[in-house]
């Protein structure tokens, strides 16, 4: 085994060999650097797969990585692996594993693990690797990698991770965009949680995530994805708290906006656990237009909830076409016997007639009763109103009167032909949610998903209050009931100092209940860079929903426009930000969509496009990103491609730059000086970047 002197050796030859592959894209997340014999060009290691195991046991986590890598070339190779460690990580143990082979390596800290980064920027004339600069380095030696063959790789590492008032922060170094030539076939990462205080809240702003609470204190948390090439790292949020609901607050200050994200959610309530009962009422669509598929998945999907009934939940049914039919006159409770009947009364509707929506949640809403429980309407339908009250504000009129107990009314669209504006305010105006289903999807499918996530009410009417600071253009402007397994996310912004006291109340049936974050200082985290976009992913949501309700007004447009292009977010203002192909794949930007909000159209193609977009916005956990050859992000940073130069959306056109030549003694010196400006270069050597009020311009 070599020396760390032999091993610095090994890099530079590399280096002097293997300059004039200018550009080439080599990398995996670690990755190997190939070395060639002189006048030699080796083809770039491909990835196989990249399998994470992490085990956070109190605040202690384990990160367990298996990667196979794949020599393309038609000789045994030898390469130099390199692992950026995550930021600001106190590494406890580091181990390296080739077969069943412990490898030696080394730890370089920052200050020679950035001098390894830049030299082969320099080297390769690719900025890619300044995303690493200030983070430490593990590096070894790999030998052999086999002719056309496979090197698997197994690394782990221990760290403790700091908690910031009852947040816990996990980070694993994913971003391998920039450096990976082909997509990784396979990137798994599975997180266990296991800690002696009740986790909470679970939260990732960088990925769609699966989480399933096993106890009180543990959790597991799963991504995957196939054929993909991971562009941001891994994040992870988890609370801890003793209370019934965990709440957590964190912040993020600029110069001219404050933002803040609110996360509440149950603690664990396992199966045996008592959680309110509901009434239930299904209103189903069985005119005509129904016929065939539809008619059929309809009817499964609600034989399905019915199925999953508690026993002490009360329900009924209404069918509905120009006529209703109820299956009892009033709710009944969810006995076997009375499930039995209902699956019989389901499988006998039968396809006919016109549709009177009117009448339909009239009856539904006659059957709703007053008391502890609180009550769901499932409306499902596949047209608009052609049969008795068929005008759309006399339709919500009649609801709000007849909804005086404050039912929520969540709505299934089916099919292009239903009016996207009346079902979007059936919604909306009842505390509700909308989702549109296409024809060619599974409708019961997307029925019995949704019900999994509305089964189990925990806690209803939610209202919160904060004291030491003043919120505004906070989203969602209605609160959900707190269902199992369910989080509250509110993003908005604020003015004030702070400390903030969070009042949460609720009701358990008739009798309310309160939670109560105390002082919770505002801070200036780095790692919360993520909530403006987020805040604006929401606004660009309820902003595209006033437009289509109540008309396209330029002022609400040109914001909607304006917030697109500062965060990069496509939207039907916006879709000049991607290529036409890209645009094809993309329903806010699709043409249709387009010409469906400019003309104020409600049924057809396009208007269930934009529907479905806006509830994306309004619902996104996550801030809006989209991959394309003209939008890059970095951070809190967008960047578009004008001109050949990435410019950043914060740069105002015809400010004074900087110009400093990409590569040279001056680019390398501005890194040096202005700590945290190397991640923004990394984005490419052709660059316009505005950074604590200055603009600089890095020019080939």
């Amino acid at each position: 085994m070599r020396n760390s002197s032999q091993a610095r050796a090994l890099v530079m030859i590399f280096f002097v060999f293997f300059s004039g592959l200018i550009g080439t894209k080599l990398f995996a997340d670690g990755f190997i650097i190939p070395v060639p014999k002189p006048g030699e060009k080796i083809l770039p290691l491909t990835v196989k797969y990249h399998r994470v195991d992490v085990k956070i046991i109190n605040q202690v986590a384990k990160t367990s990585i298996d990667q196979v890598f794949i020599n393309n070339h038609h000789r045994d190779i030898e390469g130099v692996f390199i692992f950026p460690l995550p930021e600001k990580a106190a590494i406890s143990e580091f181990s390296m594993y080739i077969g069943d082979k412990k490898i030696e390596g080394e730890i370089l800290d920052r200050e020679k693990a950035r001098r390894i980064y830049e030299d082969i920027v320099r080297k390769l004339k690719d900025p890619a690797l300044l995303e690493y600069v200030g983070r430490n380095m593990f590096r070894a030696r790999v030998y052999p990698i086999p002719a056309r063959g496979e090197k698997r790789i197994k690394i782990s590492y221990a760290e403790i991770l700091k908690a910031e008032t009852n947040l816990v922060r996990y980070n694993y170094p994913l971003n391998t965009e920039r450096f990976s030539l082909h997509p990784i076939k396979e990137v798994v990462i599975s997180v266990n949680i296991d800690s002696k205080i009740p986790v909470s809240n679970i939260y990732s702003p960088s990925h769609k995530i699966s989480i399933r609470k096993e106890d009180e204190g543990k959790a597991r948390v799963s991504f995957e994805g196939k054929d993909i090439k991971p562009s941001k790292d891994f994040i992870l949020y988890y609370s801890l708290s003793q209370d019934d609901i965990g709440i957590s607050f964190m912040n993020w200050q600029e110069t001219k906006e404050n933002y803040f994200m609110l996360l509440a959610s149950p603690s664990y309530v396992s199966k045996k656990e008592r959680i309110m009962n509901k009434n239930l009422i299904f209103v189903v669509d069985s005119s005509g237009s129904m016929s065939g598929k539809k008619i059929i998945q309809a009817k499964e999907a609600v034989c399905f909830v019915i199925n999953h009934l508690d026993e002490r939940d009360r329900f009924s049914i209404i069918d509905f076409d120009d006529g209703v039919e109820t299956f009892v006159s009033k709710i009944v409770v969810a006995s076997k016997e009375n499930k039995n009947k209902a699956i019989h009364f389901v499988n006998d509707v039968e396809d006919s007639g016109g549709t009177n929506i009117n009448e339909a949640l009239f009856q539904a809403l006659k059957m709703v009763k007053p008391g502890e429980r609180p009550n769901y309407i499932l409306f499902l339908t596949d047209g608009l109103p052609t049969v008795g009250v068929t005008d759309t504000a006399e339709i919500l009129r009649n609801i709000s009167r007849a909804n005086n107990l404050k039912s929520r009314i969540f709505v299934f669209g089916v099919g292009y032909d239903v009016n996207t504006e009346l079902l979007d305010r059936i919604s909306s105006e009842n505390r509700g949610t909308s989702i549109y289903v296409s024809e060619d999807e599974n409708l019961e499918l997307a029925i019995s998903n949704y019900y999994e996530k509305i089964s189990s009410p925990l806690l209803s009417d939610l209202k919160i209050d904060f004291k030491g600071i003043e919120i505004k253009d906070a989203y969602p402007r209605v609160l959900p009931d707190l269902f199992k397994g369910s989080q509250l996310i509110m993003i908005g912004k604020y003015k004030g100092e702070g400390p903030v006291r969070v009042i949460l109340r609720g009701k358990v049936g008739k009798k309310e209940k309160k939670f109560i974050l105390k002082n919770q200082k505002l801070v200036k985290e780095e790692a919360y860079d993520f909530l403006p976009r987020l805040w604006a992913t929401r606004r660009i949501g309820y902003l595209l929903q006033e437009i289509r309700l109540h008309g396209e007004e330029e002022e609400l447009k040109d914001e909607v426009k304006k917030l697109g292009l500062k965060f990069g977010i496509v939207t039907p203002y916006t879709s000049f930000l991607v290529t036409e192909k890209e645009r094809l794949l993309l329903d806010a930007a699709a043409p249709e969509a387009q010409a469906a909000i400019s003309a104020r159209q409600v049924t057809g193609v396009g208007a269930v496009k934009i529907a479905r977009a806006t509830q994306r916005f309004k619902a996104g956990e996550r801030a809006a990103e989209v991959i394309s050859q003209k939008i890059r992000y970095k951070k809190d940073k967008t960047f578009y491609l004008k001109d050949g130069y990435w410019v950043d959306s914060d740069y105002k056109e015809g400010s004074p730059v900087k110009e400093i030549p990409f590569n040279s003694e001056e680019y390398f010196r501005l890194i040096s000086d202005k700590p945290g400006i190397a991640l923004y270069l990394s984005v490419a050597s052709k660059i316009i970047l505005s950074f604590k009020g200055k603009s600089y311009k890095i020019i080939e």
